[in-house]
Protein backbone atom coordinates (compact mmCIF):
# COMPACT_ATOMS: atom_id res chain seq x y z
CA UNK A 1 0.00 0.00 0.00
CA UNK A 2 1.38 3.31 -1.33
CA UNK A 3 1.58 6.11 2.13
CA UNK A 4 0.37 9.90 0.98
CA UNK A 5 1.85 12.73 1.93
CA UNK A 6 -0.20 16.08 1.76
CA UNK A 7 2.22 18.76 -0.61
CA UNK A 8 -0.43 21.69 -0.46
CA UNK A 9 -3.79 22.95 1.52
CA UNK A 10 -6.11 24.89 -0.62
CA UNK A 11 -8.94 26.97 0.47
CA UNK A 12 -10.97 27.47 -2.88
CA UNK A 13 -11.81 24.18 -5.14
CA UNK A 14 -10.87 25.94 -8.08
CA UNK A 15 -6.77 26.66 -6.90
CA UNK A 16 -6.84 23.00 -5.94
CA UNK A 17 -7.56 22.14 -9.65
CA UNK A 18 -5.49 24.11 -10.65
CA UNK A 19 -2.35 22.89 -9.04
CA UNK A 20 -3.68 19.48 -8.90
CA UNK A 21 -4.17 19.06 -13.17
CA UNK A 22 -0.46 21.06 -13.35
CA UNK A 23 1.14 17.94 -11.55
CA UNK A 24 -1.17 15.78 -13.27
CA UNK A 25 0.41 17.27 -16.83
CA UNK A 26 3.99 15.88 -15.51
CA UNK A 27 2.80 12.60 -14.70
CA UNK A 28 2.05 12.87 -11.02
CA UNK A 29 -0.88 11.05 -9.54
CA UNK A 30 -3.00 13.10 -7.15
CA UNK A 31 -5.66 13.24 -4.85
CA UNK A 32 -7.56 15.52 -3.21
CA UNK A 33 -8.28 14.89 0.29
CA UNK A 34 -11.55 16.91 1.87
CA UNK A 35 -12.42 17.69 -1.33
CA UNK A 36 -16.19 17.29 -1.34
CA UNK A 37 -17.04 18.80 1.56
CA UNK A 38 -14.97 21.67 0.51
CA UNK A 39 -17.04 22.83 -2.61
CA UNK A 40 -20.10 23.82 -0.53
CA UNK A 41 -18.40 25.25 2.71
CA UNK A 42 -15.00 27.34 2.19
CA UNK A 43 -12.50 26.03 3.90
CA UNK A 44 -14.48 23.52 5.74
CA UNK A 45 -12.23 20.92 7.70
CA UNK A 46 -9.27 22.71 6.96
CA UNK A 47 -9.29 22.74 3.58
CA UNK A 48 -8.27 20.85 0.56
CA UNK A 49 -5.74 18.81 0.57
CA UNK A 50 -3.53 17.86 -2.55
CA UNK A 51 -1.96 14.82 -1.61
CA UNK A 52 0.55 12.89 -4.24
CA UNK A 53 2.57 9.32 -3.07
CA UNK A 54 5.11 9.61 -0.93
CA UNK A 55 8.11 8.53 -3.64
CA UNK A 56 6.64 11.30 -5.86
CA UNK A 57 6.32 14.13 -3.25
CA UNK A 58 9.68 15.58 -3.59
CA UNK A 59 9.42 16.30 -7.41
CA UNK A 60 5.95 17.58 -6.47
CA UNK A 61 6.89 20.24 -4.15
CA UNK A 62 9.85 21.31 -6.52
CA UNK A 63 7.23 21.64 -9.41
CA UNK A 64 4.80 23.23 -7.42
CA UNK A 65 7.60 25.72 -6.04
CA UNK A 66 8.55 26.56 -9.82
CA UNK A 67 5.18 27.37 -10.55
CA UNK A 68 4.47 29.32 -7.29
CA UNK A 69 1.86 27.39 -6.47
CA UNK A 70 4.38 26.94 -3.07
CA UNK A 71 6.80 28.92 -1.41
CA UNK A 72 9.55 28.63 1.12
CA UNK A 73 7.43 30.38 3.60
CA UNK A 74 5.31 28.13 3.27
CA UNK A 75 7.16 25.45 5.29
CA UNK A 76 7.79 27.75 8.15
CA UNK A 77 5.79 27.33 11.13
CA UNK A 78 2.43 29.59 12.05
CA UNK A 79 3.42 32.03 14.49
CA UNK A 80 0.97 30.38 16.99
CA UNK A 81 3.30 27.40 16.48
CA UNK A 82 6.69 28.72 17.14
CA UNK A 83 6.10 28.43 21.39
CA UNK A 84 6.65 24.84 20.57
CA UNK A 85 10.02 25.19 19.24
CA UNK A 86 10.48 27.00 22.49
CA UNK A 87 9.51 24.31 24.90
CA UNK A 88 11.13 21.52 22.82
CA UNK A 89 14.43 23.37 23.43
CA UNK A 90 13.71 24.27 26.82
CA UNK A 91 13.19 20.35 27.33
CA UNK A 92 16.27 19.53 25.13
CA UNK A 93 18.24 21.42 27.31
CA UNK A 94 17.09 19.64 30.69
CA UNK A 95 17.82 16.38 28.98
CA UNK A 96 21.06 16.94 28.28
Amino acid sequence: MTELITVRTFSLSTEFEMAKSYLESYEIECFGQDELINRDYVNANGGIKLQVRTEQAEEAVKILMEAGYLKPEDFEPIAEMKWVEKVLKFFNRKLT
